[in-house]
């Protein structure tokens, strides 16, 4: 049995009119998801898709998800919440309807606008391969398809399809990538769709082969390989080459997590040398996962990450969302005309020329002290949490910056004496927590 996503747009309604013309109608459900964004709209795509079932004489599941309630809760943007509201309704629909595969309209151009985002955020081979043919129990038929090819043949079929009008919406990043990014792309090469789906198949055929040539030194470091948790050597590890390190590392993330989303460059560096520590015990929550060492081993594990350390990530000028933490930290600098600092704990400012670049985010660790602002003496930061009544369940998930000389704000509670601003100030960094 199928399930067969069906929005109403014109994707989704191809697929399913090949589908049901290559497989038996008592083997096809469609699915179909309000996500609670588009109103009378959605509820009109909704009754499109019914129709179309009854037409066809095939069966319509329809749900319901409060999509930005999600994208507020877990710290996701509107495309992410949608996108996992979208899988959790479509597994729910096959579990309850015994069906093993589920069916999505995703073309090739869907294919190279996930690879420019996933390039344009930094992403490795992994999200260079973009989006795989079958990723059980996921299938995509149209994969190889065109937009333009799947618009002739829905024309030709004589077909009729809903029209989302937030499909033009250059705030969604996918829809700027659309309308701006790849008509640009296409001024340098008219076939430039085509090029970077070629390239993708010829990356996805050297990390297949790259992941065969890891197997023997994945068997040498593994300890054991459990549902939930993956155990290493940590001697073997730290023979291992920096680079097959890294591949290893991902290798056991994604082993426990099922995928490697969120997990960022920033995250193996910080498993890397959370393995290469001198320490018999110590732990590091990433997200979706944790990690501990074990005298000899390190075990990776499922597990919330909540309250816990996590892995420290790097800060940039603008804004920077921390979904962990449930914060986003924007950072700005400005000249500065001696004028009085915020009046605000969420907001700091400190002298820019004071501060050693680059700066990073992280939780508190065993021994932190520095000089607050106001003393000259270095104080342990645990006495300052104290002093400063911060409850002891906040303490493990305040957010801490810091330069390459150490901390310069415990958010919301107080600066660094040595970056404070002074009267020969030029430049702040102003630093800006809200939360997400």
């Amino acid at each position: 049995k199928v399930i067969v996503a069906v929005s109403g747009g014109v994707d989704s309604v191809v697929l399913l009119d090949i589908l049901r013309r290559i497989v038996p109608s008592n083997r096809l459900v469609i699915g179909h998801l309000d996500h609670g964004i588009r109103g009378e709209a959605a509820r009109a795509d909704a009754e499109f898709v019914v129709e179309l079932g009854r037409k066809l004489g095939i069966p319509v599941i329809r749900g319901e998800a409060d999509v930005p309630g999600l994208s507020r809760r877990a710290g996701l943007s509107l495309e992410e919440a949608g996108r996992r509201a979208r899988r959790e309704f479509l597994e729910e629909t096959a579990r309850v309807q015994g069906a093993d595969r589920i069916a999505l309209g995703h073309t090739r151009d869907d294919l190279v606008e996930t690879v420019l985002f996933n390039l344009a955020r930094g992403a490795g081979p992994t999200g260079l391969v973009g989006i795989r043919p079958v990723s059980l129990p996921y299938v995509r038929p149209l994969i190889e398809v065109t937009r333009e090819e799947v618009l002739g043949y829905a024309r030709s079929a004589g077909l009729s399809w809903r029209e989302d009008e937030t499909n033009a919406d250059v705030r969604f990043s996918r829809n700027l990538i659309r309308h701006r990014v790849i008509p640009l792309l296409e001024e340098l090469n008219p076939r430039a769709r085509e090029a970077i789906a070629r390239a993708t198949a010829l990356i996805a055929a050297e990390g297949a082969a790259l992941e065969l040539l890891l197997n023997p030194v994945w068997e040498e470091v593994l300890v054991e390989n459990g549902d939930t948790t993956v155990t290493l050597d940590r001697g073997r590890l730290a023979t291992l080459d920096p680079a097959v390190q890294g591949l290893v590392l991902r290798r056991a993330l994604n082993r426990v997590r099922g995928s490697l989303t969120r997990i960022e460059k920033g995250h193996i560096d910080s498993l890397a040398r959370l393995a290469s520590s001198p320490r018999a015990h110590a732990a590091l929550y990433l997200p979706g996962c944790h990690a501990r060492l074990d005298r000899n081993t390190i075990v990776i594990s499922t597990g919330d990450e909540h309250g816990r350390e996590f892995a420290p990530l790097r800060l940039e000028l603008g804004r920077n969302e921390i979904p962990e933490l449930g914060i986003a930290i924007t950072l700005e600098l400005r000249d500065w005309q001696g004028q009085p600092p915020p009046d605000d704990p969420a907001v700091e400012a400190a002298d820019a020329a004071a501060v050693e670049f680059p700066l990073e985010l992280r939780t508190r660790r065993p021994g932190d002290r520095f000089a607050p602002l106001g003393m000259k003496e270095m104080k342990k930061l645990k006495e300052l949490l104290i002093d400063a009544k911060v409850p002891f369940y906040a303490r493990d998930r305040l957010p801490i910056v810091c330069d390459r000389a150490g901390i310069i704000w415990v958010v919301g509670v107080r600066l660094a004496e040595r970056v404070k601003l002074t009267p020969g100030t030029k430049r702040a960094l102003i630093m800006h927590a809200e939360e997400i």
